[in-house]
């Protein structure tokens, strides 16, 4: 379900670029060879898709989180994961729309928003509908988001131009799709199993609306006292936790996880997951029960409830 006290983004407004000239580029034969060699050892160490519960062959390597989402592409070391043609090309968009996304940072340096630019206009070619519905509002959606948020416009400014972004269902969908994928990547890079059809996976997300409207994520603090592990993130010696970063924990009989996930100052997701089946359908019911009411914060990104 889309977080209902985050319903925006605050970000800079990216606005159009001039038209990049780009660099042209000479790949040696000889990296495309070693390139390839690579690849298929990985394959042949790794020959079973992980997004699909091991059900496919895997051709292709996936970069889990897209690569678009780094600077210079430099995705973190370790992160590369066995996938099938379907799982791995199925999600492009999806890829493209939280890449964009990661990029709306209201602190944003001038070679983040010159990525920002080059992502929008990706967006603007694939899917023009979803930039509409980010960043068109009415004077007084916009002076009303803006003061929840605490935001008040300079001299000659308008509530309009303040950078509070508007998430669509496009964003949601695609920050669901995300969630899902990375979770059964880092189970894989964790536990070295692929993570079954079968298992569970509750899923929450937020956006730096919500620290600013409460001045803190609530979910992240609620669970802030509870045993978790990190390692560094980085590409060629260099730390990339000031644009992914992620804390992973698992209950001492192995069978319940939680990952705790940010990209940079803009969002971020919470998922539970269990491979056991049942695990943690059994585990809403007892709290519902608990506290007498149906609603839970979590959304279920996989379950077998309902299924034979």
């Amino acid at each position: 379900m889309p977080p209902e006290t985050t319903p925006q983004i605050f970000g800079v407004k990216i606005e159009s670029a001039e038209k990049s000239t780009g660099r042209g580029q000479t790949i040696l034969r000889g990296n495309m060879g070693q390139a390839k060699r690579k690849r298929d050892e990985f394959l042949k160490a790794h020959p079973t898709c992980i997004f699909c519960g091991g059900g496919a062959v895997a051709t292709t390597e996936e970069h889990c989180p897209p690569r678009a989402l780094f600077r210079d592409r430099a995705w973190p070391e370790g992160f590369v994961f066995p996938a099938c043609a379907a799982c791995n090309a199925g999600t492009s968009d999806h890829d493209l729309v939280v890449a964009f996304l990661a990029q709306l940072d209201p602190a944003a340096d001038a070679s983040k928003l010159a990525r920002g630019e080059g992502l929008m206009r990706q967006v603007a070619r694939q899917m023009p509908q979803v930039l509409h519905e980010m960043f068109t509002s009415s004077a007084v959606e916009a002076r009303t988001n803006a003061r929840r948020l605490g935001l008040r416009p300079e001299p000659g400014q308008t509530y309009q131009e303040l950078g509070v972004v508007n998430v669509p269902e496009a964003a949601h969908i695609a920050v669901r799709i995300l969630a899902t994928k990375l979770t059964k990547a880092v189970y894989y890079q964790r536990t070295g199993s692929i993570f079954p059809v079968g298992g569970g996976i509750m899923f929450q997300w937020f956006t730096n609306a919500q620290k600013m409207e409460h001045g803190r994520i609530v979910l992240l603090e609620a669970l802030s006292r509870i045993a978790t592990m990190s390692e560094p993130l980085t590409r060629g010696g260099r730390d990339l936790k000031d644009q992914f970063d992620f804390l992973y924990s698992v209950e001492k009989e192995g069978a319940l996880h939680m990952l705790q996930v940010t990209f940079g100052k803009v969002f971020g997701f919470v998922t539970i997951f269990s491979q056991t089946p049942g695990r943690l359908e059994a585990m809403e019911d007892q709290i519902k029960e608990r506290t007498g009411s149906m609603d839970s914060p979590f959304e279920f990104l996989s379950t077998n409830r309902g299924m034979p």
